[in-house]
């Protein structure tokens, strides 16, 4: 459920971030319209005082036109009998006016497109909380001073309002980055339990690249998302923790085993749920879940409870035909392995009974990769 949760979120924000980047290039089309707008007026003024007033409703409510036009303003400037501002012709002031304004639109623009960047990594499925984009909002911020010329307000809040954010977002970051490096933690603690299992039961170390890779190629195949692929992948190193506790003597012998002995091997999935019980961290979580799990069959008579369907979790369904395969085709102390062909048809024959239908198509659709993977670890 709370996959699912994480996954839907992940959808409401690149489809937010979707919408946010076409919001922001009709935004920026009616800016770019209205700065032509103001470069052309400033021409026409240039041209022609009677355009002074007719575009007067543009510049005469902005506050550098009101500061320069104002009474107390123009008495710095007089010398004498003289004032400089005085003298200035109007055309000259409404250019001032209209620059401010024109200023006004290219601030906007030029943060406008800043959102849009931010949209268009939601869209693409970057993460919301991004420091190097909030240090990078925070300097842009500097930029909304120049609204004060326009709207002493305007500017100041919007400068506020930009750096409150900036903020925001870069706390968040961190957070995230922190949330990163625990994953990278959880990451080496389950690479170094796995090497320390394939050591003691006496398997090789491609055995565990092997499952892990079959099964992110196979949860690939079934359309699950990257980030849920990568965390199949490294869980499921883990699979075999539980093998610590059992004898060496039994993992290793050469012969058939007992059936005493070969209940004693099936308790390694209740001994990796045990090993693993109180852990922390998403990943780890999943190994749990793993290593009770993989040993599951669709029909419901595997081991240790006797789940079936989809009753199994998903990433157990995927983990069994991946260990499975990985254990026909190769040697063990007990057995030779198997031919590719021979144990390519096992899986398709435990279709529905040992196996889940639809990892066992992902696993025929996909079986090139897994043939890839195969030559790339052999022992």
């Amino acid at each position: 459920m709370k996959e699912k949760s994480i996954k839907k979120t992940q959808e409401k924000i690149k489809r937010g971030g979707r919408v946010g980047y076409f919001f922001t290039q009709v935004v920026i089309i009616l800016l770019l319209i209205f700065i032509v707008f103001h470069c052309v007026m400033m021409v026409l003024t240039l041209i022609d005082e009677i355009y002074v007033s007719r575009f007067s409703w543009i510049y005469e409510h902005n506050s550098l036109y009101r500061l320069i036009t104002s009474e107390e303003f123009s008495k710095i400037f007089r010398f004498g009998d003289k004032n400089l501002l005085d003298e200035m012709q109007p055309k000259y002031r409404a250019l001032i006016g209209i620059f401010a304004s024109l200023l006004t639109w290219l601030v906007l623009l030029f943060f406008t497109r800043m959102a849009g960047q931010f949209f268009k990594h939601l869209a693409e499925g970057g993460r919301p909380f991004n420091v190097r984009f909030a240090k990078k909002m925070r300097y842009s911020a500097f930029s909304f001073i120049l609204l004060v010329l326009y709207n002493p307000l305007l500017g100041i809040i919007s400068f506020a309002l930009v750096i409150f954010f900036s903020y925001i977002m870069e706390y968040g970051g961190y957070i995230q980055e922190q949330a990163d490096e625990t994953n990278r933690i959880q990451e080496e603690i389950i690479f170094s339990f796995a090497e320390i299992t394939e050591n003691k039961s006496g398997q090789t170390g491609q055995h565990i690249k092997r499952v892990s890779e079959y099964s992110r190629i196979l949860a690939e195949q079934m359309g699950l998302d990257p980030e849920r692929c990568d965390q199949i992948r490294i869980a499921s190193t883990m699979h075999d923790v539980g093998k610590l506790m059992i004898p060496s003597e039994i993992l290793d012998k050469p012969g058939k085993l007992t059936d005493e002995e070969y209940a004693v091997i099936k308790t390694h999935t209740t001994y990796g749920g045990q090993l693993l019980e109180n852990v922390e961290g998403d990943e780890l979580k999943l190994s749990r879940t793993i290593a009770l799990q993989h040993h599951e069959r669709y029909d419901g008579r595997g081991y240790p409870a006797q789940l079936d369907a989809e009753n199994i979790s998903l990433e157990g369904r995927i983990v069994s035909v991946a260990d499975v395969y990985d254990a026909l085709t190769s040697r063990r102390s007990y057995k030779d392995a198997w031919s590719e062909e021979d144990a390519y048809r096992e899986i398709l024959k435990g279709k529905g009974t040992q196996f889940d239908p639809q990892v066992v198509d992902a696993f025929e659709a996909a079986h090139d990769k897994i043939l890839e993977v195969r030559k790339k670890f052999a022992d």
